[in-house]
């Protein structure tokens, strides 16, 4: 049986008319008359007593029509769930480069439930390769990742660069006073950095190659927030953007190096799967709070002053 049966069977039921029925549907009586006979040949029963007038339901019509209610009351919501009206609730699941939690869980996710008190935002940590894959199959709806500057998403995914960042070398205010580093006297001392897959830490590899010494890594851990505690209290020299470790607690504790052999840019993405349906205005809401929080770098001074290290 098709709906648009149920729906005439329902009209006819409420005008006790085909002929009224027929003019709210805006068909012909011949048509509603085929539709109704086509629905009581699919269930095996007469709806309704034709010798009455006004047309009246027979028993099984009156059990016919509570159920027709049901299904296209069930219908309606259905319909409705998907309308693009509709707010988006449920769950959002969203990737996270290590490095830019600190941001998304910041003014972004105050925005989000702001905006969307029915939504539950689920964030999943990781490198951004594995977190770009998960958007691909699915796994995830969106994800927030890093990429080298000249690097971009796949095609396949709708990507917006959300900004452009430089990464610097953070020291305590103590080591950054003590004297003009050069990379191989900071390397003496160490680093304290993500592990092996960290674009920081091949980037930094690489500048130290060039230099002798194989890069020496005191501590390492996934967790910024922890890192950057470890290089504030002198443990060794870190590497992060400095506007996206902003809102991280110990931000204010750590200094930025002038390193003119070391150079490194990365760039912040915004990645939504190929299906989010519903809940695309999610990700409308989560790139304009992006951008507010990270505007292009002409527009928005580094928020810590920088302390010169020798060539």
């Amino acid at each position: 049986m098709k709906l648009n049966e149920i729906r005439t069977f329902v009209a006819v039921a409420e005008a006790q008319s085909v002929q009224e029925a027929a003019h709210r549907l805006g068909l012909t009586q011949s048509a509603v008359s085929r539709l109704i006979q086509r629905l009581e040949a699919e269930l095996g029963v007469s709806l309704f007593d034709r010798q009455t007038k006004p047309l009246a339901l027979t028993r099984d019509g009156e059990m016919a029509l509570a159920h027709a209610h049901r299904v296209l009351k069930a219908t309606d919501e259905l319909s409705d769930a998907f309308a693009g009206a509709a707010q988006p609730q449920g769950l959002l699941r969203l990737g996270v480069a290590h490095v830019l939690t600190a941001i998304a869980a910041h003014h972004p996710l105050d925005r989000l439930r702001a905006a969307f008190p029915g939504l539950t935002v689920r964030l999943h940590s990781d490198w951004s390769t594995p977190l770009v894959e998960q958007v691909r199959n699915g796994t995830l709806d969106g994800a927030l990742v890093l990429t080298h500057d000249a690097q971009t998403p796949p095609d396949d995914l709708d990507a917006v660069c959300i900004s452009r960042e430089p990464v610097r070398v953070v020291a305590s205010a103590e080591l950054a006073g003590q004297r003009d580093w050069t990379l191989p006297a900071m390397n003496a001392v160490g680093w304290v950095l993500q592990p092996d897959g960290c674009q920081y830490r091949t980037a930094m590899g690489r500048a130290m190659a060039q230099h002798g010494p194989a890069l020496n890594v005191t501590v390492e851990g996934f967790d910024q927030s922890l890192l950057l505690s470890l290089v504030a209290r002198g443990v060794g020299f870190g590497l992060a953007p400095l506007r996206l470790i902003a809102p991280t607690l110990h931000a204010a504790q750590v200094r930025p190096l002038e390193t003119p052999d070391f150079a490194l840019t990365v760039a912040v993405w915004l990645l939504r799967g190929r299906f989010t349906g519903r809940i695309g205005p999610v990700f409308d809401v989560l790139e304009d709070s992006l951008l507010d929080l990270l505007p292009p770098a002409d527009e928005a001074p580094l928020p810590l002053p920088c302390h010169s290290a020798a060539e």
